[in-house]
């Protein structure tokens, strides 16, 4: 089983002296029991492949790092931000359903018939490849049309995030025809509260469309 832990590993682009998130996080995102994450950490810092310290926390391992190197203080330079899909939808359930409910006031025409573009080539799509794109369209476009610059800042953290490679394999393994056809369905659900100018719908749409996101990623127990 060391080898789902090994995936993240790489999917997650960590290099020696990158530092795991905690176990209990750890063991959401890849949907474990913390006793069998604990036998694969053991069983990869027993190849030596990891350094685990208490107090700390379980750290990559390499050529030329060592115990002692890891002992730097956190937040220090070596400590990089990094952020997991769990994190990511706490973010997005606090944001997006404001963001709605501001673009249901803000949004112009064309941003309107943009959106029903984006539903339309999601729905058409062919590929995972192309329905993802399309459905980062949408939500873009829901960004801009809230006319908030700072909320906008902050949202391409969450972009980014959601282009990179772990969230990628997840999206992909929680993917099926019928889930797609629903993430279209609400996505019409939420342009239609937008097309009415009504915020309070939009709202709870998109927060109804999130959740719906986080348990088909996640698991039912999220």
């Amino acid at each position: 089983m060391s080898v789902v832990l090994k995936d993240f590993i790489e999917a997650e682009g960590l290099e020696p002296g990158d530092r795991l998130p905690p176990e209990r996080d750890l063991a959401l995102k890849l949907g474990l029991p913390r006793t069998a994450l604990r036998r694969m950490l053991a069983s990869l810092e027993k190849e030596g492949r990891l350094i685990r310290h208490v107090g700390r926390g379980t750290f990559i391992a390499g050529s030329g790092i060592s115990s002692t190197a890891l002992r730097r203080p956190p937040g220090s330079t070596g400590d990089a931000l990094r952020t997991y899909p769990a994190e990511v939808f706490e973010a997005r359930l606090i944001m997006e359903p404001k963001i709605a409910a501001l673009a249901a006031l803000r949004a112009t025409t064309q941003e309107i018939d943009e959106m029903q573009k984006s539903i339309d080539r999601g729905n058409a799509a062919g590929t995972l490849v192309e329905f993802e794109k399309w459905d980062a369209v949408f939500h873009r476009i829901i960004v801009e049309a809230a006319r908030n610059g700072l909320l906008a800042s902050l949202y391409e953290g969450i972009h980014v995030v959601r282009a990179g490679n772990l969230w990628g394999k997840m999206k992909e393994q929680s993917l099926t025809p019928e889930r797609m056809k629903a993430y279209i369905a609400k996505h019409q659900a939420i342009l239609e509260a937008i097309k009415d100018r009504d915020s309070g719908a939009a709202e709870l749409n998109m927060y109804d469309h999130i959740v719906e996101a986080r348990k088909n990623i996640l698991g039912p127990n999220t």
